[in-house]
């Protein structure tokens, strides 16, 4: 019987993932899908500081942000300030309260690539939007007027230029900073189907580009293993556009046994057996069978966090304590 598959064979990372490294995720939705991922197995991660961003200048400029932010650069719309550079996530009731948490997320992302091993850049598309009154690329519309705006689309050059200039700067503050790019499997279809895929196209070939450009640049195929490997629209969720649950752990089960070792896979099924157990709701608290699991579970965290201290299992820990004996 044929497979019925298309799967996407993926080179080994030339590089590995650790639970010790500094992992900065900035890009489009799909970044905070991985970004869970690694935060719920314990990873050391900054996920999209600036929010949701999903071209590549505006992603690029977010990367080195400086915070420098003053209450007169942001604008009034639906009661709250925002700012142009910024997801409405970061927007607030007033223009100081929206200043600090743009110079507090510029800050963070600057404070954190200090430190950051891996830096991992989702691109969404190359549809971007010039504000006419200053000629700049916006990062968020707000759902402000369309005629406040141009839109265009950015070539492969402008688009790895932009790019490669943010991974200069980042490597410049960590030279040894691996990179892996990825484009979001996320369909933009607004503009329609054909845009879509011309605007993935472009994305496709400028991540081919930087990885020629700088060492330690590599490629992650997360649109592919959607559009080809699972290529079906059970992968979906019900708008059609966005991967659903079950595609995204298909994808994050790819990444694993791309950038993971085996002891690394190993310690993420421990925090997994762990966190499972904690959602466990017994029928009889008091009976010596679950003090013992109880036990158990917090002897296994104790055990984890002598090897990691920087692990956080506190949430955890208290739900088990709560039907301690």
């Amino acid at each position: 019987m044929p497979d019925f598959r298309t799967p996407v064979n993926i080179s080994p990372g030339p590089f590995k993932i650790a639970h010790s490294d500094h992992i900065l995720l900035v890009g489009s939705c799909f970044t905070a899908h991985i970004g869970a991922y690694l935060q719920q197995r314990q990873f050391q991660v900054l996920v999209n500081p600036s929010g949701i961003i999903y071209n590549p200048v505006s992603l690029a400029k977010s990367i080195t942000a400086k915070a420098l932010f003053q209450p007169t650069d942001f604008f009034e719309h639906e009661g709250r300030w925002r700012h142009w550079d910024l997801h409405s996530e970061l927007a607030a009731t007033d223009q100081p309260a929206a200043a600090q948490k743009a110079n507090s997320a510029a800050a963070n992302t600057t404070a954190f690539l200090q430190s950051a091993d891996v830096l991992i850049i989702t691109l969404g598309t190359i549809s971007v939007f010039t504000l006419e009154k200053t000629g700049a690329i916006v990062a968020n519309c707000h759902k402000m007027p369309s005629k406040l705006f141009q839109r265009s689309r950015l070539s492969v050059a402008a688009t790895t230029d932009a790019l490669s200039e943010a991974i200069a700067a980042v490597k410049a503050i960590r030279p040894e900073i691996k990179v892996i790019l990825t484009v979001s499997p996320v369909r933009h279809l607004r503009e329609g189907a054909v845009e879509n895929q011309r605007s993935k196209a472009v994305l496709l070939l400028a991540c081919e580009a930087l990885e020629l450009q700088h060492a330690n640049v590599f490629y992650f195929p997360a649109y592919e293993l959607l559009l080809d490997d699972l290529r079906d629209y059970r992968f979906y969720g019900p708008d059609m556009v966005h991967p659903s649950a079950t595609a995204v752990g298909y994808i994050w089960e790819r990444f694993s046994e791309t950038f993971f070792s085996e002891e690394t896979q190993l310690l993420n099924t421990r925090i997994e057996k762990v966190k499972t157990a904690a959602q466990h709701r017994p029928f009889n608290p008091e009976s010596a069978q679950h003090q013992a699991f109880i036990n158990k579970q917090l002897s296994d965290i104790a055990a984890l966090k002598a090897v990691y201290p920087f692990f956080d299992f506190q949430e955890e820990a208290e739900r088990f304590s709560e039907n301690r004996k």
